[in-house]
């Protein structure tokens, strides 16, 4: 399946493997790539934006540029700046160092820069990597991410704008395959540790409480390629159908 052109994006950084990676596996369906993407880390950023605020950018090469802002602004610079007359025909977020399923998702800059692009009406796709200490940690999606792409475009569309992808961290051999599922809810606390001398704390990591259900958490522990479908309208109709107020 050949599109035509497609934009790039992350909120590992400019630099990143994973971005690098996108672009070189792109290269194989896209006519044309093109890559805006933060200067710098901006991991957890979710869908922030920065107001009202001077953003540098750099023109690296005709098709690139790099933001000092957060994955939203990069999307909005490149929707309303680049492709201002003539959007892409998809935007593709990552390839993230690390996962981003059930409540991770909220906190992810990875998807908020997708959730942006689906809003403007470009289908987005969103796609992480689990990590882990041993190494190879792209070795799954570059393997497999090909092969995934043609059904992925067939299936997203103005009617499925915002689809996550996430691979598991495993021997191409273990790999059981890809599997549509839900999202998990999985956080029960968070990691924190506090400093009273100095008033302060910090954030680590979120942890998590393991469920039977077949879920995104559940199926990437067990080595499939997860796919989700989210929602960009956060409106829950279960509660506007079936509540009325009167005063």
């Amino acid at each position: 399946m050949q599109i035509n052109k497609v934009l790039i994006t992350n909120d590992d950084g400019f630099n990143s493997i994973g971005i690098k990676l996108l672009a070189d596996i792109l290269k194989q369906f896209a006519n044309k790539i093109y890559v805006v993407a933060p200067k710098n880390n901006k991991s957890g950023s979710s869908r922030s934006i920065s107001l009202k605020k001077e953003i540098k950018f750099e023109k690296k090469t005709s098709t690139s540029w790099s933001v000092d802002g957060t994955p939203t602004d990069c999307v909005i610079f490149a929707l309303n700046y680049i492709f201002k007359n003539d959007k892409p025909d998809y935007i593709i977020s990552g390839i993230n160092a690390g996962t981003n399923i059930g409540d991770e998702i909220s906190y992810s800059g990875t998807v908020g820069a997708a959730f942006e692009g689906a809003l403007r009406g470009v289908p987005s796709l969103a796609i992480s990597q689990k990590f882990s200490t041993t190494g190879n940690n792209y070795t799954i999606s570059k393997n497999n991410l090909p092969i995934i792409l043609p059904a992925v475009f067939k299936n997203i569309s103005n009617k499925n704008l915002l689809l996550n992808l996430n691979f598991p961290n495993c021997k191409q051999e273990n790999l059981k395959g890809l599997k549509i599922v839900n999202c998990s809810n999985q956080k029960h606390s968070d990691e924190i540790v506090i400093d009273k001398n100095q008033s302060t704390f910090k954030i680590g990591k979120m942890n998590i409480s393991n469920s039977k259900n077949i879920d995104d958490l559940n199926a990437l522990q067990n080595g499939y390629i997860t796919l989700s479908s989210l929602l960009t309208n956060l409106t829950n109709k279960t509660f506007t159908n079936n509540y009325e107020f009167k005063l």
